[in-house]
């Protein structure tokens, strides 16, 4: 007679600190670390701006004692810009085990505006830097026949649709502009026609650009010309293609 195999399989009890229970054990041990132990004890500031490191901290809102992990980077840099609106670039990071690092480039005027009856300073990229006299924009080269919605300081010039293409060329001139260092013998901007604006130089030459095609090289050859020229020479410069600007003599 056969015996049926009444054999139960075993059942193995399950630990309690296995599987779920343990991630979730892990991430509690986790959070209480970061909370107690990673605490910002100093905030360091690498400074290339004309605001001093305490201006940029107290900005920031970055507080020693709170926790490293917890700081919103994003927001502090955004506060920074809102504070202090002559910062063209700002980087936070975080060093463990408790410090901030933040990374301050400021904003260098090089030109003025007139905005609703009031000189502005703006930087290369068009951001608006804050209203300042007559005689402080008179260091700066006058933009002019580009009108602004609305002036905000710290924040990028704000134009309408007809004005957007002057404002790009605008851009593509101020750069290479400071790069050679042509700013302080130029008395004004024109940006009436985008496509061909004009500026005046040393108050006896009126130079027209072409289009921003390739402006960085137009202008490092604008610089050699207008220094072969006599002190005496009065006249108008024109792009003609390639490498060449011609001359025309008052």
């Amino acid at each position: 007679m056969n015996e049926t195999n009444t054999a139960q399989p075993a059942v193995r009890r399950r630990s309690l600190w296995s599987g779920p229970l343990i991630l979730v054990l892990i991430f509690l041990i986790v959070m209480v670390a970061l909370a107690f132990f990673f605490r910002v004890s100093k905030v360091e500031v690498i400074n290339a701006s004309e605001y001093t490191d305490e201006e940029i901290i107290e900005a920031s809102g970055i507080e020693e004692g709170v926790n490293l992990f917890f700081v919103d980077r994003f927001k502090a840099a955004s506060m920074i810009f809102s504070d202090l609106p002559y910062m063209d670039t700002i980087s936070i990071r975080r060093q463990i085990p408790g410090k901030i690092v933040i990374q301050a480039e400021g904003s260098a005027p090089v030109a003025s505006i007139l905005v609703d009856g009031e000189y502005w300073l703006i930087d290369r990229r068009g951001k608006m830097l804050g209203a300042v006299s007559v005689s402080d924009a008179s260091g700066y080269p006058e933009v002019r026949d580009l009108v602004t919605v609305t002036a905000i300081a710290g924040t990028d010039m704000v134009v309408d649709d007809r004005n957007a293409l002057r404002l790009e060329s605008l851009t593509a001139i101020l750069t290479p502009l400071k790069a050679e260092g042509m700013l302080p013998y130029v008395q004004w901007i024109s940006m009436q026609d985008p496509d061909n604006p004009s500026m005046r130089i040393d108050g006896r030459l009126t130079a027209y650009l072409g289009t921003s095609e390739a402006m960085d090289y137009k202008i490092a050859l604008l610089r050699d010309v207008t220094e072969k020229l006599s002190t005496d020479d009065r006249g108008t410069l024109y792009f003609a293609g390639g490498n060449v600007w011609n001359y025309s003599p008052d």
